[in-house]
């Protein structure tokens, strides 16, 4: 259903998470042709790009327009029809900003276990050295920076900075220092640092979306045994808030979800006393650049079904983001038929909960 989110990790953005981690830990932790590696640039990647990354997806979340990872992602050129067309009804659904936010901490936390992975890689099949160069900072004034990141760990003291590791790393283009210590011993900081400010946040986010995504579930699913409840009672009785339209009461685009036949087209417009200024395209006949441009209109529409088949949440998501006449049709050797009782009753429990909506049913 609509209401639900799909739990399950969106490959190709995890894969691209996995991927891109691989490609930046390794070209920061190869280093220059010494094996020197700016632990700097490593604090900017694994402490304050996932504290960043973060910080935008949740006000993402949090504001009308989503921005994370995933919906970034989404946009790029290079996807099948299928996955655009994928991509396209996740966004049409109404719990579209919550499942692109929880791919994205999936891809992320696919990167930062990239990340470890060529981290350990490295530190068994290479002799790492980590440097540090500044232009107009001094040991003295990254200590306390450094400091203030270790003391999540303090109980690790191997992998606490000290002012000695600051002096002996500290490397000048011009002429490098005299080394005091092991250039090595920073990789215990390094990790623990990817550890508390890559991985685990990552994680608690992850777990903290899953239970979100749990009550929303629940929720949906209570709602659905009220809708059953709801469609079982008599449909000899109108329904509340819910007339008919014999006619529309503006121009309209006419979106021909059901695939139907011209001839029926023409025949359905001669009975509407306003014209179709347009004509849209959407559900699973429509391509991906026809569906985008039902998808963001606006102005009213004529949307015709099949009158026989059972709404779906695909289509009630669609129409959440639009707004006009929704003309449910019976049909058969291109002729028309009386939509049965039953089958409007449905549809019209259907657009109850869609106030922009109105069944259009042609008189005889």
């Amino acid at each position: 259903m609509s209401n639900q989110v799909d739990i399950s990790a969106n490959k190709p953005i995890l894969w691209i998470g996995f991927f891109v981690g691989l490609l930046i830990s390794w070209g920061m932790l190869s280093g220059d042709e010494q094996g020197r590696v700016n632990i700097l640039h490593l604090v900017l990647i694994y402490v304050f790009l996932p504290i960043a990354s973060i910080v935008i997806s949740t006000i993402g979340l949090i504001l009308r327009k989503g921005i994370n990872l995933a919906t970034i992602v989404s946009l790029i050129p290079l996807w099948s029809i299928q996955q655009k067309r994928d991509f396209l009804k996740r966004k049409q659904a109404s719990s579209s900003k919550l499942y692109f936010f929880y791919q994205s901490q999936l891809a992320a936390l696919s990167f930062s276990f990239a990340s470890l992975l060529v981290f350990f890689i490295l530190l068994l099949t290479t002799d790492v050295n980590f440097i540090w160069r500044s232009t107009v900072l001094s040991a003295e004034n990254i200590y306390p920076f450094l400091e203030s990141l270790a003391k999540p760990w303090t109980f690790w003291g191997l992998a606490q900075p000290t002012i000695e590791m600051l002096v002996s790393s500290q490397d000048s283009r011009v002429g490098s220092m005299p080394v005091i210590g092991n250039l090595g011993d920073w990789w215990r900081f390094i990790l623990a640092a990817q550890l508390c400010y890559a991985l685990l946040p990552r994680f608690f986010v992850v777990v903290l979306c899953r239970l979100v995504i749990w009550r929303k579930s629940n929720s949906a699913n209570g709602i659905q045994l009220v809708t059953e409840r709801h469609s079982a009672i008599d449909v000899s009785k109108p329904m509340a808030h819910q007339s008919i339209a014999h006619d529309t009461t503006a121009d309209f685009a006419l979106n021909n979800w059901c695939g139907l036949e011209p001839t029926l087209l023409e025949e359905i417009l001669k009975g509407l006393s306003h014209q179709s200024i347009s004509e849209l395209k959407a559900g699973p006949l429509a391509s991906f650049s026809e569906q985008l441009v039902a998808e963001r209109w606006q102005e009213p529409q004529l949307l015709l079904v099949k009158g026989w088949e059972p709404p779906m949440g695909e289509l009630r998501d669609f129409m959440q983001n639009g707004r006009g006449y929704l003309m449910p049709l019976d049909w058969d050797t291109g002729q028309f038929k009386s939509l049965s009782d039953n089958h409007l009753a449905e549809w019209r429990r259907f657009t109850q909960v869609l106030p922009d909506w109105q069944i259009l049913q042609l008189e005889n």
